[in-house]
């Protein structure tokens, strides 16, 4: 198969995924001037785009492209195995009624996925340990920044109605969640490694509803 097969049939199974779990919207979010263009990661197919997800119960969140076959891969053989990066990232929240561009949700999302794109090997990480934890800037929810401005995220948790794996042209990646985190389960985090991950993670899913992202939610710490 060329690339042109391989980005094609990727996108359309990436596509499936989606519309298995809920009513996809038809307009992807992308930019007017590629952020690759003026300094910022490049994705492996330079396009950037993020798709919605609408079920009864919510929203989701999904990046589109991490997972894009890489561009050279007729002409890079060490690429040309690969499905990008071997990942998507997807934030789920509350039903959102106003354009998903403009609330902080997006913003956590669209964050996650240029961090995990400027890495490059995040999904080596993520499969060695299991949950990440991070910090991302401008995302708007003053309430969950800390002194530095910046807000917590747990990444890896497991959703029982998204599949977290899904095959596409060249190989099977990850559907991977990102959680804000409340104030006190960074500072948490930060003070109990990959023990306080764990527990988090525990926790979380005592609590109900593990992988949304809200800022209705009790703090489990």
């Amino acid at each position: 198969m060329t690339y042109q097969e391989h980005f094609d049939k990727s996108c359309e199974l990436r596509d499936s995924h989606w519309k298995a779990i809920g009513e996809v919207d038809p307009y992807v979010i992308s930019h007017i001037i590629n952020p690759a263009f003026m300094g910022g990661p490049a994705w492996p197919s330079l396009r950037q785009a993020f798709v919605t997800i609408n079920t009864p119960e919510r929203t989701i969140l999904a990046s589109d492209g991490l997972s894009d076959p890489y561009d050279d891969m007729e002409t890079n053989t060490a690429n040309a195995p690969y499905n990008g990066f071997g990942l998507e990232v997807y934030i789920a929240t509350e039903k959102l009624t106003v354009p998903v561009n403009t609330t902080w949700q997006f913003q956590l999302v669209y964050q996650a996925a240029q961090v995990l794109a400027d890495q490059g090997n995040a999904i080596n990480l993520i499969n060695d340990l299991k949950y990440i934890t991070t910090e991302f800037y401008d995302v708007d929810v003053p309430e969950f920044r800390n002194a530095d401005g910046r807000v917590g995220a747990f990444i890896g948790l497991p959703d029982p109605a998204i599949p977290g794996d899904v095959q596409l042209s060249l190989e099977p990646v990850k559907m991977v969640n990102v959680k804000l985190l409340t104030l006190p389960e960074l500072e948490y985090v930060i003070n109990n490694g990959a023990e306080g991950r764990a527990k988090l993670a525990e926790l979380f899913i005592a609590q109900g509803n593990a992988t949304w992202s809200t800022l209705q939610r009790a703090s489990v710490i």
